[in-house]
């Protein structure tokens, strides 16, 4: 505050030091007038034409240590200086002076400097008194005797003609504060006088509960408010709701659990099952299931128990019906626990399990179908070309499924490669797995509780085969996920003959991986048998877990692409072949079908042609006003008659490709050529109002200046002259003939034009009166009259020489015509 505000000056310090009082107080008026001298005493005097006023006053209301501007005139009449020069407040005799000192003298830079002498208005400042702090009612001293600074704006000086004077003020005093703007000129004293009340500022923190804080507000002083019964209720309400909730859940779920066990939902009726012809089991030396077949077990000597999953249809889809060899069944306790936790079980490799029957003897389990068959198959089938993508997405998948069914408990027992199947999008799957009590008489028939025999021996672990069915471990499962890696490493059985004698330590050897091609070759050889002896360890403490497998494999299989993706490049790659073979043929196509288009356009007006291409008929069509060109060569005849056929016909192909090239640039449609003759016009089909007769005669220039220059191929020393007719009028246009359709045009305009022609002269273009007409109006053309000219079939007719456009007229070709006639007037 004191460095934005304090400054003192030395003559209220010494006011001060000699205690007495720095001004006199202000009554009740806007602004008042005193002498200089005794400023403490009532003694008012008038302002003689001097005023004061505020034009942005200080606000009524404000915080302290809140800054506000503050705005005021001061202005004088010249009465004013009549009253100061009289009264002596200006050290002048004269009013003018007085008035032109204050008007034009500057004023020291520094206000210090300033004072009635060589400054008009040498001290103008705002006095902020805060009124509890004055002493009888007297603004000041400006440091009262308790010591607090009650401070003004630094001073400031200038001339009269400045109007406006601008302060910032800052209030600090709580209280009623008068704030005065207080000038001094000459030897008078002026000042406006405005109160403002100023508030205290609210600070939260500060340990102190003011009036205007409380709980809401500023917390921290006032303290935390009581929560209210509203809020109360508000929490109260969730928790409980959540309660209530969370019980309730509680209570479903258990009901669920009881509901799935006593759920018969599963229990499927035999007779529901629609099956084709049933497949007995194919006795060979190898276990390839063909494509007609289903899987079965792997028939090694005579003597295996054989068994067979059979495809049906129940309820809409292919379901795999595994068929249980019971004398009678009990749907007991166990079995519904069994089948309630198989339920609840959902992997994408694991074999779904859809139902079963419980019907003597059709005792069966129901699960999910899938059309590939077993692993086993697949390994075995040499026509399908596995690289070791698919072979470790398999290991893989078999890995994901064992390991989610050991997170719930579950031990597979009968893990083999006839037990994986593999589904249409060839992801390996686990059946059956589960359902031991279901299942159970089913392998008491066969010695050591397998149903085929020594084959199955080699995929038990020997802690198995030393104890009995129930000793089924997490490690039991793993020893038998080594012998179908060996299998997928070989593609082979794991007994290559028959009777072999194997004891309960036998195991196959490990499978020699050597190096092939890059997509048929392991990406980790040495991993990979690495995995197979930890699987097998007869140490089962050594053996890893499912999940310890799937982190191998990965580990061996950097590129991890799955075979639905593996066979979708495949596919990709063909179908970019075949993809590339089609886009070029069809490029192909569109070549011949613009090709085609070209020739049609030719033929026929491009708006008539794809009508008739779409099958719609093209009507005839009238034109109110179009413009018909012909020409012909002078000569032709005798011309023909000393060249060959080939000479004629080159020379015309030469003569009208020029003729072509030139149309083209000018909105025409050629009609037709018939020997020597050229008719072309313009406004059919595309009409474009009076712009024909231009268009034609524009074109009709260019195709008579051409002919000077063109050389007849077989006859080079011949000049080429043609003749032309040109006139206007309404027509007639439609298509003619269906095996070779013409676009042609009828009526009177055209046999007028056709005159036209047939009466014109070598190199000149004869035009009728009516294109005379519209060339005229269109204007730029040079046009001289013929006469009158009796025409076959019209009577007498006026035409018309055209000889070039406007800024053609100086074409060498076109100076050397003898003008004739009255030449119709043009106009830009």
């Amino acid at each position: 505050l004191i460095n934005y505000y304090t400054h003192i000056t030395l003559e209220c310090i010494c006011n001060i030091l000699c205690g007495v009082n720095c001004w006199h107080d202000l009554d009740n008026t806007e602004f008042d007038c005193w002498p200089i001298e005794n400023p403490n005493d009532y003694n008012m005097i008038s302002c003689g034409g001097l005023e004061m006023a505020w034009v942005q006053r200080p606000p009524e209301k404000v915080t302290n240590g809140e800054e506000f501007n503050v705005t005021y005139t001061v202005t004088a009449s010249d009465s004013f200086y009549e009253y100061a020069v009289k009264n002596k407040i200006f050290q002048f005799s004269d009013q003018s002076e007085a008035k032109r000192f204050c008007h034009e003298h500057e004023c020291p830079a520094n206000w210090n400097n300033a004072n009635e002498l060589n400054c008009c208005v040498y001290h103008a400042n705002i006095h902020s008194c805060p009124l509890a702090l004055m002493v009888s009612g007297i603004c000041g001293p400006w440091i009262p005797d308790d010591g607090k600074i009650v401070t003004h704006t630094v001073s400031k000086a200038g001339k009269m003609t400045q109007k406006y004077w601008t302060s910032k003020v800052v209030l600090i005093h709580v209280g009623v504060t008068s704030v005065i703007a207080h000038i001094k000129i000459g030897q008078m004293h002026a000042a406006l006088e405005s109160k403002v009340l100023v508030v205290s500022a609210q600070v939260c923190g500060d340990d102190v509960c003011e009036l205007e804080e409380n709980c809401l507000n500023c917390p921290a002083d006032c303290g935390i408010c009581p929560m209210s019964i509203t809020i109360k209720v508000a929490i109260a309400l969730p928790v409980a709701l959540f309660c209530s909730g969370f019980i309730l859940t509680m209570v479903w779920f258990q009901y669920q659990k009881q509901k799935m066990f006593w759920d018969e939902s599963w229990i499927i009726n035999y007779k529901n099952i629609m099956f084709g012809k049933i497949l007995q089991p194919v006795k060979s030396n190898s276990s390839v299931s063909r494509t007609t077949d289903v899987t079965v077990c792997t028939v090694v000597n005579t003597s295996f128990k054989q068994g067979f999953i059979q495809p049906g249809i129940y309820d809409g889809r292919t379901v795999a019906v595994k068929h249980i060899q019971k004398k009678n069944f009990t749907l007991s306790k166990t079995i519904r626990k069994e089948v309630k936790e198989v339920r609840q079980l959902d992997h994408p490799n694991l074999s779904k399990f859809i139902g079963g029957s419980i019907e003597v003897p059709y005792v069966s389990i129901i699960t999910e179908y899938c059309p590939k068959g077993s692993l086993s198959d697949v390994l075995l089938n040499e026509e399908i070309p596995i690289n070791w993508g698919f072979r470790l997405s398999f290991a893989t998948d078999i890995a994901r499924g064992m390991a989610y069914l050991h997170q719930h408990k579950m031990f597979h027992g009968r893990l083999h490669s006839r037990n994986c199947v593999i589904d249409d999008r060839w992801v390996c799957k686990i059946s059956d797995y589960g359902l031991t009590a279901y299942r159970k008489e089913d392998f008491d028939a066969v010695s050591n509780g397998f149903h085929c025999g020594d084959i199955n021996r080699i995929y038990c672990a020997p802690e198995v085969l030393l104890g009995s069915s129930s000793n089924i471990t997490p490690a039991a499962d793993i020893y038998s996920y080594s012998m179908i890696l060996v299998e997928i490493a070989t593609r082979s059985d794991l007994i290559s003959a028959e009777g072999v004698k194997m004891d309960i330590m036998w195991r196959p050897p490990l499978p020699e991986l050597k190096p092939g091609k890059a997509d048929t070759d392991c990406p980790s050889r040495g991993d990979y048998c690495e995995l197979i002896k930890k699987c097998w360890s007869h140490n089962v403490t050594m053996r890893p877990t499912f999940e310890q497998v799937k982190k191998m494999l990965d580990k061996m299989n950097p590129h991890k692409v799955s075979p639905v993706d593996m066979m979708m490049n495949l596919m990709e790659k063909y179908s970019k072949h075949l993809e590339a073979i089609v886009a070029e043929r069809t490029q192909d196509l569109l070549q011949e079908k613009q090709k085609t288009d070209r020739l049609l356009y030719s033929m026929l007006p491009k708006p008539v042609a794809d009508d008739l291409r779409q099958g719609r008929t093209a009507e005839a069509q009238s034109y109110s006003n179009a413009t018909v060109y012909f020409s012909d060569i002078v000569g032709f005849t005798q011309l023909s008659g000393a060249s060959t056929p080939h000479q004629v016909v080159d020379f015309l192909n030469q003569l009208y490709t020029t003729f072509d090239d030139i149309i083209d640039n000018y909105d025409v449609y050629k009609v037709e050529t018939i020997g020597d003759a050229y008719m072309v016009v313009s406004g059919v089909p595309n009409e474009n109002g009076i712009n024909h007769a231009g268009e034609i005669a524009s074109m009709a220039l260019d195709l008579v200046s051409v002919c000077h220059a063109f050389k007849i191929p077989h006859k080079p020393t011949t000049q080429l002259r043609i003749r032309a007719g040109i006139h206007s009028g309404p027509v007639v246009a439609g298509v003619v003939g269906t095996k070779m359709p013409r676009y042609c045009l009828f009526g009177d305009t055209v046999n007028t034009a056709s005159r036209m022609e047939s009466t014109s002269e070598a190199l000149k273009i004869q035009v009728s009166g009516a294109t005379a007409d519209l060339l005229h109006t269109l204007g730029g053309y040079v046009l001289t009259c013929r006469g009158s000219l009796n025409v076959k079939g019209k009577g007498e007719m006026t035409t018309w020489w055209l000889e070039a456009k406007r800024d053609d007229h100086t074409d060498p070709l076109l100076r050397a015509i003898d003008f004739k006639g009255v030449p119709v007037p043009v106009s830009d």
